[in-house]
């Protein structure tokens, strides 16, 4: 049986650093997204307040895989 996969992007953002900004995304996703396989992080950024970093950004691709009608009435 093939398989389809469908890729999205998420900014996922921390006050605390880059790796938690794009855990945040994974995790978020995660909520209402089954069967995610793989992620990149595609881009860093954030936003700087009075001179000084004040939210990290990480725009993440995150990779899953389509389920079937029956893979999705049994998950």
């Amino acid at each position: 049986m093939s398989k389809t996969y469908k890729i999205i992007e998420v900014l996922g953002t921390s006050p605390d650093g880059f790796a938690e900004a794009a855990r945040n995304a994974v995790e978020e996703a995660g909520r209402s997204i089954k069967a995610m396989g793989w992620f990149e992080v595609d881009r860093l950024g954030g936003r700087i307040d009075k001179g000084t970093v004040s939210e990290y950004q990480a725009k993440v691709k995150i990779g899953f895989r389509l389920l079937s009608p029956e893979e999705l009435r049994n998950a």
